[in-house]
């Protein structure tokens, strides 16, 4: 397994999540990872993306950092995605997820597509992290 690795930041524009989706994409096809995991990742990552947009950036200049790296320990693909944001408690959601709205389903897909979903608050911001464990159907 290749030990992988890349951080970057965005700003809290729309489009960007789409810049990041495909970035993280690259690192987790050098890790290995083939369809439909790969999939799974790159739409993960864009709603773990979009939704630090949306919720967890006071302005269109707020920094997002994400960071993905491949764990040795654990088998591991992580993907963190980190905002400056308020915050929310992960066990009460932000209230719209049963509902027909357009949002509130984005963390429900990310725990669909993923094999690890964590969600914390540091005092500065709200942090996701995703993880995707390596197979031998998904190594390349």
């Amino acid at each position: 397994m290749k030990e992988l690795q890349d951080q970057f930041e965005i700003t809290a524009l729309p489009q960007n999540a789409g810049l990041a989706r495909e970035r993280i994409k690259r690192v987790a096809v050098q890790a290995g990872f083939g369809r439909p995991d790969l999939d799974d990742i790159e739409v993960a990552v864009g709603e773990a993306a979009t939704n630090a947009i949306l919720y967890g950036s006071p302005t269109a200049t707020s920094r997002i950092i994400i960071s993905c790296w491949v764990s040795r320990a654990d088998g591991a693909f992580h993907v963190e995605v980190r905002d400056q944001g308020q915050g929310f408690d992960p066990d009460q959601g932000r209230g719209d997820e049963d509902n027909d709205s357009l949002g509130g389903r984005g963390l429900r897909l990310m725990r669909a597509l993923m094999d690890k979903v964590l969600l914390y608050y540091d005092g500065r911001g709200m942090s996701v992290r995703l993880t995707k464990y390596l197979t031998r159907s998904s190594a390349t």
